[in-house]
Order: C-alpha cells, then sequence, then structure tokens
C-alpha cells in the first residue's frame, strides 16, 4: 500500500490552495475552440475486447463545452478542457446534428459494435451537454444495427437516480450502456490533492450502486503516475485502487498511464524537469497485478485534443529501444485481454526501470512545495510561444487507431 505517512486531505490546505491557483492559470493561456456540427470534434477506430472477443470501436467526441470541474481548475493531468468552448453553450440541435453527421460518415465505413460517445467531460451534465440532446443521441445510437455496447462518461456527482433512469429508458433495444468514472486513486491525498479531483469515495460507491440497480455497467478509470509520486509510489497506488474498485463493484478497469498535454499542472511540471512519465514497464507490473479482474483494460493515448507525449522507457543509448514493441503489445492486449501478450516482450532497459523504482523522496508536503515554487508562469509563456506543444512520433504510434483529426502542432 502506498505511504500512509501521506497524512490525510485536511493537512494539505495550503498545497491545494496553489495547486488549483496553477491549473487555472494554466488553462487561462488557451482560448476556446470552435468546431462545425458538419464533424465531430474527433474520431477514431481501433480493436477493442467485447465479452472476450475482439471488437470494432468506434469513437466520437462530440464538441466539448468544457468539463464544469476543470472550468474552476480541475484535474492536475488533464488536457482535455483545452479543446472545448470553455464554457460556451452548444445548443441540443448541434450536438445531436455532430453525432448524426459522425455517423453517418463512420459507421457505415467501419461497422462497430462498440460505439463510444464522448465530449471530454460529464455526459451527464445538462450544463455540458443538454438533456435532449444526451436522450436523443443514446436512443439514436441504440438504433444502429450491430451495435451491441453504447459508453459514456461522467463524474459520479451527476449520476442522479433520476438521471440514471432517464437514460437507461434511452436505449431502445438490447444494447449494453456504460458509463465510465474518473476512479484515479484510493488513496485521498493522491486523489484530491496530486490530481484534484474533488470527489470522495463514497461518491464511486454511491454512483456504482445506482449503475447497478438501473442495469448499467460502470467502468473505472485508474491513473498511472500523477504529479508528485515517485514512479514506485505510483505503481503501488495504481494497484490498490484497482483491487479497491473492483471490491466496490466497477464493471470494468481501465489503467490510464499519465500523457503530457498543453496547459496542464503536469505539462508545467514536465517543462521544468520536475514530472516524468510513467514507464511502460510500470504499466505491465500493474497489469500483472490485475488478473482477477474481469474486464481490465489499458488506456492509449485517445484524448482529445492528442497528447504531446505518452508512457515509455528510457534508453540509455537514446534508440527507442522497446517502446514500439510494448505499444503495439497494448494494443494487442486491447484486442485480446491475455496478459500473456505483455509478458512476452523483454529489454535490458529494465535495469534503469527497476533503479528508478528505487528512488525515494521526501515528504509529500515538501514535495509538492518545492516544485510548485519552482513553476514561472512568464517562462510557461514564453515556452508554448515559441512552439514547442509539439507531438512525439510515439504518441502516434500508441493510438492505436485509424482515422482521426488531424491537430495542428500547438493543439
Amino acid at each position: 500500500m502506498i505511504d500512509s505517512n501521506f497524512g490525510s486531505v485536511h493537512d494539505y490546505t495550503k498545497q491545494i490552495r496553489h495547486i488549483k491557483n496553477w491549473v487555472l492559470r494554466l488553462r487561462r493561456l488557451r482560448p476556446k475552440l470552435e468546431t462545425t456540427w458538419e464533424e465531430p470534434a474527433d474520431w477514431t477506430n481501433k480493436f477493442s475486447n467485447l465479452h472476450g472477443s475482439p471488437a470494432q470501436t468506434l469513437t466520437i467526441t462530440l464538441t466539448p463545452t468544457g468539463c464544469a470541474w476543470a472550468s474552476m481548475g480541475g484535474c492536475t493531468m488533464c488536457g482535455e478542457f483545452e479543446g472545448s468552448t470553455k464554457g460556451n453553450n452548444v445548443s441540443a440541435e448541434f450536438h445531436i446534428a455532430q453525432f448524426a453527421s459522425a455517423v453517418s460518415k463512420y459507421v457505415a465505413k467501419y461497422n462497430p459494435t462498440w460505439l463510444r460517445i464522448y465530449q471530454e467531460g460529464n455526459y451527464t451534465n445538462p450544463d455540458e451537454i443538454e438533456p435532449s440532446a444526451q436522450l436523443t443521441i443514446l436512443r439514436l445510437a441504440s438504433l444502429i444495427g450491430g451495435i451491441k455496447r453504447i459508453t459514456v462518461e461522467a463524474m459520479a456527482k451527476y449520476l442522479t437516480q433520476e438521471r440514471v433512469q432517464d437514460l437507461k429508458n434511452s436505449i431502445t433495444r438490447d444494447v449494453e450502456l456504460e458509463i465510465g468514472m474518473g476512479f484515479e486513486a484510493e488513496n485521498d491525498v493522491v486523489r484530491n490533492v496530486c490530481i484534484n479531483k474533488g470527489e470522495s469515495i463514497n461518491d464511486f460507491r454511491r454512483a456504482v450502486a445506482l449503475l447497478k440497480d438501473a442495469g448499467i455497467r460502470s467502468v473505472a478509470y485508474v491513473l498511472l503516475k500523477p504529479p508528485f509520486l515517485t514512479e514506485n509510489e505510483a505503481i503501488e497506488e495504481a494497484i490498490a485502487t484497482i483491487q479497491l474498485a473492483h471490491n466496490i463493484g466497477f464493471d470494468a478497469v481501465s489503467l490510464q498511464p499519465v500523457t503530457i498535454h498543453g496547459y496542464s499542472l503536469v505539462h508545467a511540471l514536465n517543462t521544468e524537469g520536475l514530472y516524468q512519465l510513467p514507464w511502460l514497464w510500470s504499466v505491465v507490473k500493474v497489469a500483472q497485478s490485475a488478473r482477477n479482474i474481469p474486464d481490465f483494460r489499458i488506456s492509449a493515448a485517445g484524448f482529445y485534443p492528442r497528447p504531446m507525449n505518452v508512457a515509455y522507457n528510457r534508453h540509455p543509448n537514446g534508440t527507442d529501444g522497446c517502446n514500439e514493441t510494448l505499444w503495439a503489445a497494448i494494443k494487442e492486449y486491447s484486442k485480446w485481454h491475455r496478459f500473456e501478450i505483455l509478458e512476452s516482450v523483454d529489454c535490458t532497459c529494465k535495469k534503469e526501470w527497476e533503479e528508478a523504482c528505487r528512488v525515494t523522496e521526501g515528504p509529500l508536503h515538501t514535495r509538492i512545495d518545492q516544485q510548485l515554487g519552482r513553476l514561472d508562469l512568464d517562462s510557461y509563456i514564453r515556452f508554448i510561444s515559441e512552439g514547442q506543444l509539439v507531438r512525439q512520433p510515439m504518441v502516434n504510434r500508441a493510438l492505436a487507431a485509424d482515422g482521426g483529426t488531424q491537430y495542428p502542432v500547438d493543439r
């Protein structure tokens, strides 16, 4: 288990205030994003695993108005708010037309059995997507021939009994409805200080119970390597979180290795050398602990806007080494859910990873204070103004997807 010496959230009042101040300042640097109803904000097509078999999975991203939590600062690693209208209303007609346009272009082309409808926020929050659009889009999606599962996302606090039942009733035939939630971390300090999630474990217990009663599947997103944690702390926290999510009753658990997104606190820390992405060997180790999870998934890099960098192994000779092989193995695992696929890869860089896992740091209070104290907003502004928000080649290999919107480097 993660170090109990982290204490309680109440011990971090000053650190929480500083973290929220930083995430708000960073988010204000990026103007709102405009899109058209004639195209989805993004889309991808890839293989996932549905009830033990490979399944074509189409993801349609609707224009986000912006996660309400992110508008107040939000999670330290999240860059999805930067692809939104930043609170400007998007009408129900726009979202419905955008969904219909995406369906007309990509469903017939790929013939998916699994449809994921994202708007990089809370599908069930009426301030982010109007209730009439929520229900109409789900009704339309459930009528598409061949679709067996539909996935949307929400924070636990937006899942009320009335809203959950409305969502369930909008499905007009025998199609599974699934709702993903950012469970992130089992430790309260990690979840609500390092990540700034703003939710309690009891929020998730309540939401999972509501979904079970309504016959809706639940997915827990578990974060690997929040800021301010060492590599080993991050591994132990992810392992503990996966098991807690399973014990609470989530139907599926999805491991989400942190990715680098512009205008996020994680990115600002990374540009100063204060944050390093997780190693892919850490992904493998955490996955090995999840053999008892009936539906264990590993996320790649399918976020909107696309990240600039993803989890990778560091090689002494500066080459990509095993990274491409491991990302290919993660893609194959996503298709077949066979753990031996991940365990078939080996590399000499494991020694460096093992050394990284032995690194220890001082008290968490001190780490947070020191790292935030080294950030400089003017320096970060110069960094982004010089056009350095560029995606690394590994991101494109990790996407595990065909097609999708092509972004300029500053997105």
